[in-house]
């Protein structure tokens, strides 16, 4: 598919604020190096919408959800020169899936869901997107270090055992050749103790650039779950069955939302793995341009399982000063690998299901009936989403719930119950943030090309204050989406449509031939209004409500010490685990 540079050249024309229309860098660039004659004549009534962007306002992102975490997400943004919501967005990601099958959320009798989240960030190449995603990063690998902490020890005792293995394997033959040779009836089975057992894998939360099948043998091996970490998620879409998969490995994609068991069948190897919970979350960024190979894909549902975030971004840069000591952050978040899953009949990993309470069911039943009133007035994938909302409330109340407890310090005992406070959280999440932000990325990509081309080009007429211009010269100018004679033709017919443009075609002189294609521009398009004020696209669809944010109680009332749930197996031995220890010496002296 064709890649389209609309969003690209919209940034690269930037909004500029009212002082900029006086700046002496504007310079004439009309037909006959005018601003214009200023003789407009008759106009019709003009249709401002195509001096948009096309997409709807970027929400905040509503930082005081996230408790003891908020400021933290504000530092790292600013380190970053980015918005908060790729870090924060980027944050959420990791503690879902660093509790993926450790900690389900349960709602009624039986719904109960993994907490993995997939989300999306959109932006051009400069937003500092990957940087923002690293903050968080930073966390999981402190993470991942700890938990992997005496893995040495480990693959020794694996491959003693394994030798040890071997040699029973080998007297074992020895006695069964003397068996057969001798022609006794009974030949000796082989020893449970010469079975060779399941190599270890090294504990790890984030995994980049798997195929399938990798992915397949690391959650059958790290049964905690994962986290699938992309820098562009249109690359992990377009190498779908790259290799003649037949549709299987979008089919695993999708699987690996619901962590329902899989069985995972490989050519190198007849056994088939098996997998009890597929749980693995996503993050990745998008480029503008790149978002229609997403949204246009088959209709399975994948695309309404992101969670979108596309903030309004900044051509700026502040350096980092001091030291940040990360620390009590990272130590915070590594609690997360202290929740052991639990073990079911057969001795094997089992999450455990953590029950909303009574007020959080009612209080979840109520945003799952509003979701499907409006499900019922919408389309498309707008619809699609917010059929999907009241499962991401269930995923994120869970999220938000360990976020605070794993922020709250090492005092604060491990929730055993979703709180109500949590579901609210989780629903105003997603009604002030995730579902508008789902109709900005949904709507931009729905505009046809030759308006997107018309937007462009009275943009850039406006930005440059332009009067009277030729169509031509511009075209020259602008380039991109305008190159084409033909496309430029379209956009011109774009804006005479919606009276911004008026045609003064003339001849220079006497001479015959065909006629300058020479345009007057509407005042309104060169008003002094900041782009701000300019009205949005009326074909954007039915808009999503947005409900005040319900107040979220203080932290020492909704991080109250509950009883500690029993802890689970523990399927790798951590010795020598001092770190809590040293982050709670550290947590004194700071207070």
């Amino acid at each position: 598919m064709k890649s389209d540079p609309f969003a690209d050249e919209l940034e690269r024309l930037g909004p500029p604020t009212a002082d900029d229309w006086h700046h002496p860098r504007h310079e004439p660039i009309g037909a006959n190096g005018t601003t214009g004659t200023g003789g407009y004549g008759s106009w019709g009534e003009p249709d401002l919408s195509l001096l948009g962007t096309g997409r709807r306002p970027a929400p905040a992102f509503p930082l005081h959800l996230l408790g003891p975490w908020a400021g933290w997400c504000e530092r790292k943004a600013r380190s970053a020169s980015a918005p908060p919501d790729y870090v924060a967005v980027a944050l959420l990601a990791s503690l879902g899936a660093t509790i993926a099958n450790v900690r389900w959320p349960q709602a009624g009798a039986a719904w109960a869901e993994p907490p993995v989240l997939w989300c999306a960030e959109v932006g051009p190449p400069s937003s500092s997107k990957s940087p923002s995603m690293d903050a968080a990063f930073t966390l999981v690998r402190f993470a991942e270090d700890r938990m992997a902490y005496g893995f040495e020890e480990v693959q020794q005792e694996y491959a003693t055992l394994k030798q040890a293995c071997d040699a029973r394997v080998e007297a074992w033959k020895i006695e069964v050749k003397t068996a057969v040779k001798n022609g006794d009836a009974d030949v000796p089975p082989m020893p449970d103790n010469a079975r060779e057992p399941p190599a270890p894998v090294r504990p790890r939360i984030r995994v980049a650039d798997a195929t399938v099948e990798a992915l397949g043998a690391l959650a059958a091996g790290l049964p905690r779950g994962l986290l699938l970490v992309r820098d562009e998620l249109a690359g992990w879409l377009g190498a779908f069955d790259k290799y003649g998969g037949g549709g299987s490995d979008r089919a695993f994609a999708v699987e690996s939302y619901g962590g329902r068991s899989y069985v995972v069948d490989r050519m190198k190897n007849p056994e088939p793995l098996h997998i009890r919970h597929l749980s693995i979350g996503v993050l990745g960024g998008v480029q503008p341009d790149k978002l229609e190979m997403i949204l246009n894909g088959p209709d399975d549902g994948l695309a309404s399982r992101l969670l979108w975030a596309w903030p309004d971004t900044k051509p700026e840069f502040t350096l980092a000063r001091g030291v940040q000591d990360d620390g009590p952050m990272q130590s915070a978040f590594a609690r997360l690998t202290d929740l052991a899953q639990g073990i079911d009949e057969f001795g094997q990993p089992e999450p455990v299901k953590l029950r909303l309470t009574s007020e959080a069911e009612d209080r979840l039943e109520a945003f799952a009936r509003d979701m499907v009133d409006r499900c019922h007035e919408a389309s498309g994938l707008l619809a699609g989403t917010l059929g999907k909302a009241r499962g991401h409330a269930l995923r994120l109340s869970a999220v938000l719930e360990h976020l605070w407890w794993c922020g709250g310090g090492p005092s604060v005992a491990e929730p055993r119950e979703i709180s109500p406070d949590a579901v609210t959280a989780a629903a105003d999440l997603l009604n002030a943030y995730f579902l508008p932000m789902a109709e900005r990325v949904f709507g931009d990509a729905s505009i046809p090309v030759v308006e997107r081309r018309g937007m462009l080009l009275a943009r850039h007429l406006r930005q440059n204050r332009i009067g009277e211009f030729n169509a031509r010269d511009v075209r020259r100018q602008v380039g991109g989406m305008l190159r084409d004679a033909a496309d430029m033709e379209a956009a011109c017919k774009q804006l005479l449509e919606a009276n911004l443009i008026q045609q003064r075609f003339a001849r220079a002189g006497e001479r015959k031939g065909r006629k300058a294609q020479n345009y007057e521009v509407h005042p309104e398009v060169i008003a002094d209004r900041p782009f701000a004020e300019t009205p949005i696209r009326r074909k954007m669809g039915t808009p999503v409500p947005v409900v005040s944010l319900a107040p979220i109680a203080p932290k020492t009332e909704l991080l109250a010490p509950k009883a500690q749930t029993a802890q689970g197996v523990r399927y790798f031995r951590t010795r020598g685990l001092e770190l809590g220890t040293e982050w709670e010496a550290r947590h004194e002296r700071s207070e």
